[in-house]
């Protein structure tokens, strides 16, 4: 099958939520703990890019099985936490994810399907979407990997990976959490309260 790897991005100076993104309680937890333990045993390795405040979230995630990676460009914006993950990764891996910490929703299910398809569909990029709208984490062959640490436009990630457009694919998600972001505290309310249904719909699921 391949090692894959997970690259959490989590160096921004989250200026538009006023509080620090990573730490940011969830569900009895943190976002940044809540996104590792959904990738634990899911990927070969989960790679956490801090930047902004690096040694608090650094210092959060201590005895979790995570790998952290200090970006010391993170101001010079998102790319070069993508690019400082990428450089992170063993030399042996297949593919890699991305999750940005904005999105603090997406669920285990989620990835194992997002991997399995991945495998079958032979795509260079698959992407996760809900209502016909692009979501997060991509999953990323690792053939890819030279075309995005070359890459010298302004269009981020996105911008790296158009060369593959014509050959990626999409995978219909179940439900929108892939699309949920969370820039805002208005943004940060909607997600506690999404967040609280869902845990509600797994628990009754259960039952």
């Amino acid at each position: 099958m391949g090692r894959i790897e997970a690259i959490l991005l989590a160096a921004g100076y989250s200026s538009r939520m006023g509080r620090l993104k990573p730490l940011l309680p969830i569900g009895g937890t943190t976002v940044i703990r809540r996104q590792a333990d959904v990738l634990d045993g899911l990927t070969d390795r989960t790679i956490v890019v801090t930047g902004y405040r690096g040694d608090e979230v650094e210092a959060h995630l201590s005895g979790s099985r995570v790998t952290t990676v200090r970006n010391q460009a993170f101001a010079e914006g998102m790319f070069t936490s993508v690019k400082a993950g990428i450089l992170a990764l063993d030399q042996e891996v297949s593919a890699f994810l991305i999750l940005p910490v904005d999105y603090p929703l997406v669920t285990r299910s989620l990835i194992e399907d997002l991997i399995e398809e991945f495998h079958r569909s032979g795509t260079p990029v698959l992407y996760p979407s809900f209502s016909m709208r692009k979501g997060h984490p991509p999953v990323i062959s690792a053939a890819c990997i030279p075309e995005i640490l070359s890459y010298q436009g302004d269009a981020g990630l996105k911008g790296a990976l158009t060369p593959f457009n014509s050959e990626a694919k999409y995978f219909s998600a179940e439900d929108e959490t892939c699309i949920i972001d969370m820039d805002t505290p208005e943004d940060y309310k909607k997600v506690l309260a999404l967040e609280a249904g869902l845990h509600q719909r797994l628990f009754t699921a259960a039952r």
